[in-house]
């Protein structure tokens, strides 16, 4: 079965339970809005209904019961958030749009051939849907789903992010030692100070470590201790040296 025909079962179930005249009547007249091809005909047998702000908590309730199950549908959230009720009437879907609207969705209602759609995309509005119907089971369904795909979303965004930072890392380290393995070979590695010879010996000690890694290597050396930005500024100098003496050379 479908995510959607699941919500529809569990509802049918829970709504017999405790179901009223008024209530009945309620989800019955839901059901009327996506079937009517003219709201009008739905004034002698729901008159009651037909204005909005007399409608009690549990007509509204029942109301949208009946909408999603006359024509309502939730996308599995496996795949996406997405909640429509298809009406084939204009009015009677304004009808739906403002009563959800007045309960703090933000529906947006378009024409799809010959049919009127009232959809939303938010998850957490998806949920509330989901618990104003009664869905309690695919309210905890929906929420577990949810929670397991922003929990692997989470995972990959920071995959993704350590997977560049270490590209961006190895890039660097081998413009760095191509720089100082340069200034060997134009013989004026020798004539570097001390703390630039120190500084290319530990990027050719640790080539694809970070410079967070190789500053930290350095913190119990208190002759030799250098800062992550020290560490740059003494590798980009060496950069411009060995460019510098291979222009002259040139």
């Amino acid at each position: 079965m479908s995510f959607s025909s699941d919500v529809k079962e569990e509802i049918l179930k829970e709504f017999s339970k405790n179901k009223n005249i008024c209530c009945a009547r309620a989800e019955k007249f839901g059901e009327a809005l996506t079937a009517t091809n003219i709201k009008s005909d739905l004034n002698d047998e729901f008159k009651e209904f037909l204005d909005i702000a007399k409608l009690k908590e549990c007509c509204i309730k029942s109301v949208l019961k009946g909408v999603f199950l006359g024509s309502g549908c939730i996308v599995d959230p496996m795949q996406d958030y997405h909640f429509e009720a298809i009406f084939k009437n204009k009015a009677c879907a304004e009808y739906f749009f403002n009563l959800i609207s007045l309960l703090d969705f933000t529906p947006k209602l378009i024409k799809r051939k010959k049919q009127y759609v009232v959809y939303f995309k938010d998850s957490e509005q998806i949920s509330l849907f989901l618990s104003l119907v009664g869905a309690s089971q695919a309210v905890l369904k929906f929420e577990q789903i949810r929670v397991e795909k922003e929990v692997k979303n989470h995972i990959n965004r920071t995959t993704n992010c350590e997977t560049a930072n270490l590209s961006k890392t190895i890039t660097s380290s081998v413009k760095q030692i191509e720089a100082i393995e340069l200034l060997k070979k134009q013989g004026k590695f020798a004539s570097l100070n001390e703390k630039l010879k120190y500084t290319a010996m530990l990027r050719l000690k640790y080539p694809t470590e970070s410079l967070d890694y190789i500053a930290n290597k350095t913190a119990k050396d208190e002759k030799h201790r250098i800062s992550k930005s020290g560490l740059k500024h003494r590798l980009d100098k060496l950069m411009a040296l060995a460019k510098e003496n291979d222009i002259t050379k040139g």
